[in-house]
């Protein structure tokens, strides 16, 4: 992957915290511009520690580590040497507690404050706010408190503040913490949109269905390394690898593959392939003759 398809670069890069864990244990791997990325893996695995690289939140602890982002703009940055603010129209993190990072009176305000400190105009930032509010089904709300919402739309909230920023690359910590099935597939349905402008996304999560239904790209950790990488099919049908991050494939997956339906990731691609295998046999009842009476 050339640098014009790269936005990420991660090079070598350990990081151990001030008690001593290593977090990280050498890890190499590139991120490209437009893809939608989950990396999943157990607790301690060493997910969050990697997504906070990306945008200079943590950085590399041994010399020969380095993280390197590549600007639309032909410019290569590295972060070790980059204050973080510099960094953030590059890349965007939401913390898997919204209330981490939300500390103004209003949602508006909220969603403003990043764009208003990159020069954004005026009249295209409201417009911007607007549609970015509606897109993860907050509109209506620009002037209430964030106190006032619940966890779930604070974390939409926090969602949408680094949304409306346009940055290359959005990184959010667990998405659907705190939400239903409904508002979770809200919230990736707003990622999707972000991606389909050629945006990347990348996003860590315990939510196999949903990592398989969107993401095009799945990175598994385990023990501060790169376990495997791949596409969602890819991933999820080496089911012995999995097995050493306590990662279990989505439900829909499990069962094609047991039926012998290799590469089936979501309930509607085990259907229509079950409905393949058995040479489109109606479901529901069978209907009635015409012509038969009771008699």
């Amino acid at each position: 992957m050339n640098h014009l398809d790269t936005v990420i670069e991660i090079d070598g890069v350990e990081h151990t915290y001030g008690t001593g864990a290593k977090a990280l244990a050498g890890v190499d791997l590139t991120i490209g511009r437009g893809e939608f990325v989950a990396i999943i893996g157990r607790n301690g695995s060493g997910k969050t520690t990697l997504a906070k690289h990306f945008n200079g939140l943590l950085r590399p602890t041994n010399p020969g580590g380095a993280v390197r982002l590549h600007t639309r703009d032909g410019r290569t940055v590295d972060t070790r040497g980059t204050r973080l603010h510099h960094l953030a129209a590059t890349v965007g993190y939401v913390f898997q507690n919204p209330d981490r990072q939300i500390f103004h009176d209003t949602c508006r305000e909220e969603l403003e404050y990043g764009p208003r400190n990159i020069g954004a105009d005026p009249e295209t930032l409201a417009r911007e706010v607007s549609e970015t509010m509606e897109l993860v089904g907050l509109e209506g709300r620009e002037d209430t408190n964030p106190i006032h919402l619940s966890r779930g739309e604070r974390q939409r909230l926090a969602i949408a503040s680094t949304l409306v920023m346009g940055c290359d690359v959005a990184v959010i910590d667990e998405p659907t913490t705190g939400q239903d099935r409904a508002e979770s597939r809200k919230i990736l349905d707003s990622l999707a949109h972000h991606h389909a402008l050629g945006r990347t996304v990348v996003i860590i999560s315990h939510d196999m269905a949903l990592v398989a239904e969107y993401a095009t790209r799945v990175i598994a950790m385990r023990q501060g390394r790169v376990l495997t990488d791949g596409t969602p099919a890819e991933v999820f049908s080496q089911r012995e690898v999995l097995q050493e991050t306590n990662i279990r494939p989505p439900q829909a997956a499990v069962l094609a593959a047991e039926l012998g339906l290799p590469g089936v990731l979501t309930v509607d691609d085990a259907v229509r392939e079950m409905s393949a295998a058995l040479g489109g046999t109606r479901s529901g009842p069978a209907p009635l003759p015409h012509d038969d009476k009771v008699s």
